[in-house]
């Protein structure tokens, strides 16, 4: 209950609560109807995101000798596992691992190894390193604290002026990512710096937590709206839905119908791209699968699908309305 009044106050006050305040506006302009009383349920707070535990992919870490380590030196392979067990090698971060993942696994592959035994026993190493390069991919997009800011919802919704334009540098940042990720089995040569540059776009957005919070109330304003409109009795028809129609075009035809045809705008190829991501490295862990699924284009019953669902819905109540009632909608864009 203090979660739901602390979040009510922050509407109020705060312009990344705009929206909610648009589409409250809009209930509460219908619900002066003698006809209406629209009863919008308390907000809906989105998943948080899995645990690092929960979405990790586990990769294999293999270990050598002095004598076999003293063996590699006169290759990059020697440097590379001795970066690895250096003291910061063991603590690094899920995208610092991915370019170390590939990069050793390129000197696995091409180190000329004269010791028939060592050589062997780096064989089997090196073909298991190339398998996981996918998840190795997977963990360093989704696992560090970009990711975890990219879903994050403290900050409210999509701001009501941001168009597709405004998130241009994600879509090419998630595009770049997606390419690497592609082809991460080829080995790619990587730009680390423009690599860690492309997640921290992806950050610094927190567009994943901020369209998911966003559709979700807008879901729940749209289908209480249309729950109302389609009890409605016939005796509606006259002057009281003339005054309907009118809170209907001010609020909605104006208001809330452009802003979501720009977060549509927005999500359509960024929800492509982050299916796409996730795939390079499937299967995922059933946390993050689970996560993932809320954004799904295709699944009818994810966050997405039941926002399109109520989008459709309320646009249906009104049409079976106003044709109910002989009201035309000729020019406008309903």
């Amino acid at each position: 209950m203090v979660i739901i009044i602390t979040f009510l106050m922050l509407v109020g006050c705060d312009t990344r609560y705009k929206p909610e305040q648009v589409l409250s506006d809009y209930a509460t302009s219908l619900s002066r109807s003698a006809y209406l009383d629209v009863s919008v349920p308390n907000p809906v707070m989105p998943k948080l995101y899995p645990s690092v535990q929960a979405r990790t992919m586990v990769l294999t870490h293999f270990d050598v000798s002095l004598l076999d380590f003293l063996s590699l030196q006169h290759c990059n392979l020697g440097l590379l596992v001795g970066e690895r067990n250096s003291v910061l090698g063991r603590v690094m971060l899920s995208s610092q691992r991915f370019l170390y993942e590939v990069k050793i696994t390129r000197a696995l592959e091409t180190c000329p190894i004269e010791n028939q035994s060592l050589a062997e026993k780096l064989a089997p190493i090196a073909q298991q390193k190339h398998k996981e390069l996918p998840q190795a991919f997977i963990n360093a997009v989704f696992n560090g604290d970009e990711a975890k800011s990219f879903f994050s919802f403290s900050n409210g919704f999509v701001p009501m002026g941001y168009t597709a334009a405004n998130y241009q540098s994600l879509q090419s940042a998630l595009g770049d990512i997606l390419v690497i990720g592609q082809h991460v089995l080829e080995l790619p040569h990587i730009d680390s710096n423009a690599f860690e540059q492309d997640l921290k776009t992806m950050a610094d957005s927190e567009y994943g937590g901020k369209l998911l919070y966003s559709v979700l109330q807008i879901t729940r304003y749209l289908n209480a709206v249309s729950e109302s409109i389609e009890s409605l009795p016939s005796s509606v028809c006259g002057p009281p839905v003339t005054f309907l129609k009118q809170q209907f075009e001010h609020h909605y035809v104006k208001l809330i119908q452009p802003y979501m045809a720009r977060l549509n705008a927005s999500a359509y190829p960024v929800l492509s791209q982050l299916h796409q991501l996730a795939m390079v490295g499937a299967p995922l862990p059933t946390a993050l699968a689970n996560y993932l699924e809320q954004f799904s284009l295709q699944d009818k019953h994810s966050v997405w699908g039941r926002y399109q669902a109520a989008s459709r819905r309320h646009a249906m109540a009104w049409s079976r309305l106003f044709q109910r009632c002989g009201v035309s909608l000729k020019g406008q864009n309903n």
